[in-house]
C-alpha cells in the first residue's frame, strides 16, 4: 500500500528523484521507470510526478521524450546549483510553489520575459544553435493532431525554454523555467481543437524562422501574437462552465 506526500513539492521530488537514481546506479542515457510507476515509489500523484519530470529537464537531469519515456541526462551532481542562476531558479521555484499564484501574474511574467529572451536569442544565436530547436518541432509535428496531449505541452514548453537558453541570458532562462513550471497544469488542462493545433504549429514556424532570420523585432511582434493567442485561449477557458459529467 503506497502512502501519500503531499509535503513535497516539485523540488522535493527533483530532490527524490536524484536519490533513486543514485540508488538505482542509473546512468546517462538510462530510461527512467513509468511516471505510474514513480508515483507509486514515490507515493505521490502522476501529475505531481510529470511536473517534477520537467523540473528535472530544466535542470539537465533527465530528457522527456513524448512516447518514449524519460532518460537520465546528466549524472546527480547536475542537480546542484552551480551558478548563481540555478540558485535564483530554484529559490524561485520554492517561493511560486508555496501558494497559489495568480494566472493572469504568472502570465504577464511570461510575456515580459519572453519578449525580451526572444530578441536576445535572435541576435547571439548561431546558426547551429538551432538544430535543437528544429528538432523539437520536428517531434511536435510528428504527433498526430487526434493525440495531441500532455506530450505536445509539454514540447511546447521546452521549445519556449530552448529559445530563452539560446539567449544566452541564464538569470532570465531560469526565471522563465520557474514561471513555466507553475503554469504547466494550466497548459495540460486546454482543450485542443483542429484549428488551434494548426495556428500554434504556423505561430511556431514563424517564431523559428525569425530567429534564423536573426530578427529580433520580427521575433518579438511573432512572441506576443503567440503569447497572446494563449493568454486568450486560457480566458475562454475560464469563463466556460466546468463539464458536468
Amino acid at each position: 500500500m503506497t502512502t501519500t506526500a503531499p509535503e513535497l513539492n516539485s523540488a522535493g521530488l527533483v530532490d527524490r528523484l536524484g536519490r533513486f537514481i543514485e540508488e538505482q546506479s542509473l546512468k546517462p542515457g538510462d530510461r527512467l521507470p513509468s511516471i505510474r510507476d514513480l508515483a507509486d515509489q514515490f507515493g505521490v500523484k502522476a501529475g505531481s510526478v510529470r511536473d517534477a519530470l520537467l523540473d528535472a529537464q530544466g535542470r539537465g537531469l533527465v530528457k522527456v521524450l513524448p512516447r518514449a519515456g524519460a532518460f537520465v541526462e546528466s549524472p546527480v551532481e547536475s542537480l546542484q546549483p552551480r551558478t548563481s542562476a540555478e540558485r535564483l531558479g530554484g529559490r524561485l521555484r520554492e517561493l511560486l510553489a508555496a501558494e497559489n499564484q495568480n494566472l493572469f501574474h504568472l502570465l504577464d511574467a511570461r510575456e515580459m520575459l519572453e519578449l525580451a529572451l526572444i530578441a536576445q536569442a535572435a541576435r547571439k544565436r548561431e546558426t547551429e544553435d538551432l538544430f535543437s530547436l528544429r528538432d523539437i518541432l520536428e517531434q511536435m509535428a510528428a504527433i498526430p493532431p487526434k493525440r495531441r496531449g500532455e506530450d505536445y505541452v509539454l514540447l511546447d514548453i521546452e521549445f519556449h525554454l530552448e529559445i530563452a537558453r539560446l539567449s544566452g541570458n541564464a538569470v532570465m532562462a531560469a526565471m522563465l523555467c520557474a514561471v513555466m513550471e507553475e503554469l504547466s497544469p494550466h497548459l495540460k488542462e486546454l482543450r485542443w481543437s483542429a484549428k488551434r493545433h494548426t495556428d500554434t504549429d504556423k505561430s511556431h514556424a514563424r517564431l523559428y524562422s525569425a530567429l534564423v532570420a536573426g530578427n529580433g523585432q520580427l521575433a518579438q511582434e511573432e512572441t506576443r501574437k503567440h503569447l497572446q493567442h494563449a493568454y486568450q485561449t486560457l480566458l475562454d477557458r475560464i469563463r466556460q462552465p466546468p463539464r458536468v459529467r
